[in-house]
């Protein structure tokens, strides 16, 4: 099996020093689009989701990766609740920030739409919940960690252009830390152009979804696809899934558990 490396509390703390420069550049970023009409306001940089504590000490890492922070994430009225450590103006001290970012599945997370990955990843032995399953999972955002209002496909290119330059380099520099051993995409197909890592394997399709939960057959098979790049010097498997309104929105319930089953699988055997 890949990733020979077990990472342990100490090794943690040292990340934790590593990620405090990109949490530099990501308020960097934040405030460098302050212009922009369609960033949230008010709202902080999301550089992730989830307790990246448990996430290191975990025998399975695994991101999920997404586009860009939703609106939701900051409610009308309350918009901290989800990050109650933030406060109103955001806490930029790096150790405070990672701890406000970690705590987001034990306060009010945006379930609706996370519940998409949540699934898979059960059956991939993982979860955003720390003590729910045997690994704990983090989640990404490769366009930008910047929330925004339309969502990522309906802002004009020169906003995309102006959040996604420093956002797909800080998503880089975030998995470059992170390690992740497998890292699931469910985003428009396009944006696996955005993916810089050194390939060592081409895309290959791992499973096939081909009927409906009444036994029909898809109109269009649902393919499930991986490929193996380099991450800081390690291997790790990238999976793609087409997303529909929400992650792999076409797939059941069990489907997208049979689905997590399967890239665990895939990556127990290896590039």
């Amino acid at each position: 099996m890949p990733h020979p490396l077990s990472y342990t509390a100490s090794t943690a703390s040292e990340c934790r020093q590593r990620l405090a420069r990109s949490v530099e550049r990501a308020w960097e970023a934040f405030d460098s689009a302050s212009s922009q009409p369609s960033r949230v306001t008010p709202s902080v940089p999301i550089l992730f989701f989830g307790d990246l504590d448990a996430y290191w000490t975990s025998p399975l890492r695994v991101v999920t990766v997404g586009l860009n922070p939703s609106r939701h994430e900051f409610p009308d009225g309350d918009p901290f609740r989800r990050f109650p450590l933030g406060g109103d103006s955001g806490d930029r001290e790096p150790g405070r920030y990672l701890d406000a970012m970690s705590a987001y599945f034990v306060t009010e997370p945006y379930s609706n739409w996370f519940n998409a990955f949540e699934q898979l990843l059960n059956g991939a032995g993982s979860s955003y919940y720390a003590g729910k399953a045997g690994s704990t999972a983090l989640h990404t955002d490769i366009c930008s960690p910047i929330a925004t209002d339309p969502t990522w496909s309906g802002l004009e290119r020169i906003a995309r252009v102006a959040f996604g330059t420093d956002g797909r380099r800080l998503w880089h520099e975030l998995l470059k830390v992170l390690r992740p051993q497998i890292a699931v995409l469910s985003v428009a197909k396009d944006h696996l152009g955005r993916i810089e890592f050194v390939p060592v394997s081409d895309w290959e399709t791992v499973h096939v979804f081909e009927r409906k939960g009444d036994g029909s057959p898809r109109s269009r098979p649902y393919e499930v696809r991986a490929r193996w790049c380099e991450v800081g010097d390690e291997p790790s498997l990238f999976v793609f899934g087409q997303a529909a309104q929400t992650p792999f929105g076409t797939l059941r319930r069990n489907e997208k558990q049979e689905m997590g089953e399967i890239v665990r699988r895939r990556y127990q055997d290896g590039p």
